[in-house]
């Protein structure tokens, strides 16, 4: 009777395993609602992971990371915040961006598709 409560315990982890793997499959899609219907509908993706790191990158570097969290504290928008989303805008549509995609698709063997 031993091996019952470990069986058991086994088939547990397996299937929580399992959900965990599947759960996050139904993640990765995004859903809007339909305004003429009201229901959810999928959407795929036309962003890559590459492009999502790369403006990570970038709105990290441009200081707009830290200028939001600043003015979220104030409740008011700040020539820092104004001045950080000026940067993010120019290295979001600068060489910067382009090399970081380049650089992030190579890392994890993805097609990259020049803009």
């Amino acid at each position: 009777m031993t091996r019952q409560p470990s069986f058991n315990r086994a088939v547990f982890q397996l299937l929580f395993a399992s959900a965990a793997l599947v759960g996050t499959a139904a993640d990765a899609q995004s859903y809007v609602t339909d305004p003429e219907s009201g229901t959810n509908v999928s959407v795929a993706s036309t962003v890559s992971r590459a492009e999502v790191l790369a403006d990570l990158k970038v709105y990290q570097e441009s200081g707009l990371a830290a200028a939001e969290r600043a003015a979220a504290e104030t409740g008011q928008d700040t020539p820092a915040l104004l001045a950080a989303r000026q940067r993010y805008a120019t290295l979001r549509q600068g060489d910067r961006y382009a090399a970081l995609v380049a650089e992030y698709a190579a890392r994890r063997g993805e097609a990259h598709r020049p803009a």
